[in-house]
């Protein structure tokens, strides 16, 4: 089964750690923040694509 979760607050703090959570599950994830250099941080450490 395929799941996908939209985070907001990606960037940082909990957005951030429930998207590695969730990446390291295998869900797919789209990333929602202020600032894209965070947004890309956090891409980086769940091994997601930009």
């Amino acid at each position: 089964m395929n799941r996908t979760a939209v985070i907001t607050g990606a960037g940082s703090g909990v957005g951030r750690a429930v998207a590695i959570a969730l990446a390291k599950q295998h869900w797919r994830v789209a990333l929602l923040g202020r600032t894209k250099s965070s947004l890309d941080e956090t891409a980086r450490l769940t091994g997601l694509k930009t």
